[in-house]
């Protein structure tokens, strides 16, 4: 029998599948938050420019708003409100694909593939890709954000030490 025939997968193919697709969809949700914030904080810029008063209560309605969306939606609004240009656009929509083929189909389209070595090796290669494209997508995108914060007449510093204390708050909580 060749490595390429055929056989039973084993359970550290399955605990290597989970453990891919744990760390896909984690590195997701942390680039959907970004995403989130980015918009939500754009939007509100453009509202407070026009005059409107933000409360702490709008934002929180705003920020919760925001972050009900998955990655589609968010995608989708941040296009519409400009805040990222066209290669970042187009590399979310490929992103957005592979987001959908992981979450949606994977399992349907390769129940077998822990069957075959070189068909393994494939969808643990192409889940392996998302998490890393996530990761690039989220970085990409981090420092679009400081970019926009900084030219925005923001302190980075000061927002970075906000997020270290409360960071530091919800570790003792």
């Amino acid at each position: 029998m060749s490595n390429n025939d055929e056989s039973p997968y084993n359970e550290d193919d399955v605990s290597e599948l989970y453990r891919l697709i744990g760390r896909g969809v984690w590195h997701l949700q942390h680039l959907e938050n970004v995403l989130a914030s980015f918009i939500l904080l754009k939007k509100l810029q453009k509202d407070k420019k026009s005059g409107t008063k933000i409360s702490q209560s709008v934002l929180e309605a705003a920020q919760a708003k925001e972050r009900e969306k998955t990655l589609g939606p968010l995608i989708s609004s941040g296009k519409s409100e400009k805040c990222f240009p066209n290669e970042l656009s187009e590399k979310f929509d490929s992103y957005l694909v592979e987001r959908h083929w992981l979450i949606h189909k994977c399992v349907i389209e390769e129940f077998l593939a822990l069957r075959n070595v070189n068909a393994k090796l494939a969808l643990f290669t192409r889940i392996d890709n998302f998490a890393n494209t996530s990761i690039h997508l989220q970085n990409e995108l981090s420092s679009l954000f400081e970019t926009w914060f900084t030219e925005n007449g923001y302190n980075i510093d000061r927002a970075y030490a906000i997020a270290d204390q409360n960071m530091a708050n919800a570790e003792r909580s």
